[in-house]
């Protein structure tokens, strides 16, 4: 003989409705994301058409994120100081970057090169002895108030020297 197991009915209905409203659930949860998702895709779609650029002005962005881009500050200017003085240049950046400072010919060995600026709770200054020939390259960060000096620290002579400044950000 074997034995069979009846469920009743009552328990019957109760599984059934339960399975009625986890499928009333889970057709409402696919309804809202595949609203969101739509949303999603309109909101986008809005962005692209708003915010369309040229093939140069990507470019453009790109040189910059990749510091290939460069303005020259100061070219081939020729100064001349007393002993123990400097000459300096006032400047601003936009964006991060460096500036490198060539002097050449100076009339004497202890040319320097300093930079000074403040950025970002960043106070910057640094001093490259350059000799009587030579390049200083110092980072830059945006500023407003970037002073650059070429001087000489020689106590007794003057000195006589071409300078060259390029910004590459």
């Amino acid at each position: 003989m074997s034995e069979k197991k009846v469920v009743s009915r009552s328990v019957a209905i109760g599984i059934g409705i339960i399975g009625v409203i986890l499928l009333i659930a889970l057709v409402g949860a696919v309804a809202n994301y595949t609203s969101i998702i739509n949303n999603k895709d309109i909101t986008y779609q809005d962005y692209v058409s708003t915010h369309s650029h040229t093939d140069g002005e990507y470019n453009d962005l790109n040189d910059i994120v990749n510091l290939a881009k460069s303005t020259t500050w100061i070219d081939d200017h020729t100064i001349s100081q007393p002993a123990s003085s400097y000459t300096y240049w006032t400047f601003s950046a936009n964006y991060i970057g460096y500036v490198s400072v060539q002097v050449h010919s100076s009339t004497t060995d202890n040319t320097y090169v300093r930079v000074i600026y403040s950025s970002h709770g960043v106070n910057y200054d640094n001093q490259i002895t350059v000799g009587t020939s030579g390049t200083a390259v110092f980072p830059l960060l945006p500023s407003s108030n970037i002073e650059i000096r070429v001087g000489n620290s020689n106590w007794f002579n003057g000195a006589t020297e071409t300078v060259t400044i390029a910004y590459y950000y």
